[in-house]
């Protein structure tokens, strides 16, 4: 009898080569703003951007009181830091906001899968459920889905935007709790990529991990993933 029911997968750098997408996306906005592009300028921004996140996602970062909706919050959230990494530009909040709307429309133009991903969803598709859980755009998730040929094997896309709370952040999986078909944990298993987000999401909420580790990182001792894998079509093997 298969012990999961629920496949949880993250979505950038596990299903998607996230790298791709943001390159692109940053090309664009930077060509607007008539900025020469340069490879360590799209490094600088990648090494903001997962600071940034991680700064929000540890609970470490101030929302101003003023912001009192959830779309004002998800707006503000991902303009701020066009603000800040730019701060030498000086652009307004309203720009940020337009920079914003454009860099997340194009995450999801330039989309390439990891090795196998349509394989291995097309394998688990009748015998789990699938969802899909990320701390990305949901216009963007979905774009990137509909691209990659995953979309049709998908339950479920939880995304941080329509929640206000990130992976893993507790919040984020009671709202995922209430999308799964299954309600039970012990029949979960969250794959991903991120020590921070994915495993370190599953180890705080109770949830078995697979950690997706095509680089062959070295694991800290804080993190306990339940199993590894460093090809995608491994999972298949190990569950």
């Amino acid at each position: 009898m298969r012990k999961y029911e629920t496949l949880i997968f993250d979505l950038d750098d596990t299903l998607i080569d996230n790298n791709l997408s943001i390159k692109y996306a940053f090309t664009t906005i930077i060509n607007q703003l008539e900025i020469e592009y340069s490879d360590d300028l799209f490094f600088k921004w990648k090494k903001f951007d997962t600071a940034y996140w991680h700064t929000w996602e540890s609970g470490n970062m101030i929302i101003p009181d003023s912001i009192k909706t959830l779309e004002d919050k998800i707006i503000y959230l991902r303009s701020n830091r066009f603000v800040i990494f730019f701060k030498e530009l000086k652009i307004d909040f309203k720009t940020a906001v337009a920079i914003n709307e454009l860099y997340c429309s194009m995450l999801g133009v330039n989309i390439v899968e990891i090795e196998n991903a349509c394989k291995l969803l097309q394998e688990l598709n009748s015998d789990y459920e699938i969802i899909i859980a990320t701390n990305g755009p949901k216009e963007a998730a979905i774009n990137k889905l509909e691209k990659a040929k995953l979309k049709s094997y998908i339950s479920s896309i939880i995304c941080s935007e329509e929640i206000g709370f990130s992976k893993p952040m507790p919040e984020f999986f009671n709202f995922l709790y209430d999308k799964t078909q299954n309600k039970d944990k012990n029949k979960m298993l969250l794959i991903g990529d991120s020590l921070t987000t994915d495993i370190l999401g599953g180890m705080n909420n109770g949830i078995d991990t697979c950690w997706f580790n095509p680089n062959n990182n070295s694991l800290p001792e804080e993190y306990c993933p339940t199993m590894t894998i460093n090809r995608l079509l491994q999972l298949k093997k190990k569950i």
